[in-house]
């Protein structure tokens, strides 16, 4: 690397402590207020839920717009106008690095997610994770009560189907739950593809204090066309859970290949 570079890539690195540092304290006052919201909300569960998830919302956005302000981060967001009216969706991203969910927390309203079962423990946040999120840790049958009662009342629920992040260069593997919790209620799928350039230092694996060599994270977000799962009710409901469960894995392995910053496209050219 050139002198320059050298020096922007220090301090990108030194942003992206810094970054974290404060998504940490953010978490930690998020919980010190989640009682007075419950208070604000007139102690009703339901509007409680739409409130923190509206503040849950905001706070995303702002700490997005840090991470641009630091220089550590580019998102650009196709067909935005598909999210504008989302409600009782099942939201299906690939997860290529550990600031997915940051990025779709911070566009996609009223959201509720499976989450790790670990973080129900965490200290500072457990209270949030467990009022407002679905632990991954309970019985698939107590995820999708929990999952219907939220998309009944018009939340969208958020699965990154591959269980983990993606590895760079293998081919996506999606696990069926995703589907499993569309066709069960036949909800309808919202797809988000996330491209751009490899995300150093946020893959698994990657070391800590590392980063992209040369450029900041690049999120091209696509916001793709709804998939209507009644068009699987004439099958058995494991055999349209399979058939979901491709047609995903076909949408973003394409979108993939159509990825001009997707290094393997890069090596090609």
């Amino acid at each position: 690397m050139k002198p320059m570079q050298r020096i922007i890539y220090v301090w990108r690195l030194i942003a992206k402590v810094i970054a974290y540092a404060t998504f940490g304290g953010a978490s930690a006052l998020f919980s010190c207020i989640f009682p007075f919201i419950f208070i604000l909300s007139g102690f009703n569960k339901e509007r409680f839920k739409k409130m923190a998830r509206a503040v849950n919302l905001r706070w995303f956005k702002i700490y997005v717009g840090e991470m641009t302000a630091l220089s550590i981060l580019k998102v650009r967001v196709s067909h935005a106008e598909r999210l504008k009216d989302i409600h009782s969706c099942v939201v299906v991203a690939n997860h290529p690095s550990l600031l997915d969910v940051v990025v779709l927390f911070s566009l996609v309203p009223n959201v509720n997610c499976i989450v790790k079962g670990s973080l129900g423990k965490t200290p500072f946040i457990h209270n949030v994770v467990n009022t407002l999120f679905i632990p991954n840790t309970l019985s698939f049958e107590d995820q999708m009560i929990r999952a219907t009662e939220g998309m009944n009342q018009g939340e969208s629920l958020i699965i990154f189907p591959e269980g983990t992040r993606t590895r760079p260069g293998e081919p996506l593997q999606l696990k069926k739950g995703a589907s499993r919790f569309a066709i069960h209620g036949f909800h309808k799928v919202q797809p988000i593809y996330i491209g751009g350039n490899e995300k150093i230092g946020l893959r698994k694996h990657d070391k800590y204090f590392s980063f992209h060599p040369t450029e900041r994270y690049h999120y091209n977000i696509d916001i793709l066309e709804q998939i209507d799962t009644k068009k699987y009710s004439s099958h058995p409901e494991p055999a349209a859970v399979n058939l979901l469960t491709e047609e995903l894995r076909e949408t973003f392995e394409n979108c993939r290949k159509n990825d001009p910053e997707n290094p393997a496209n890069l090596t090609r050219a």
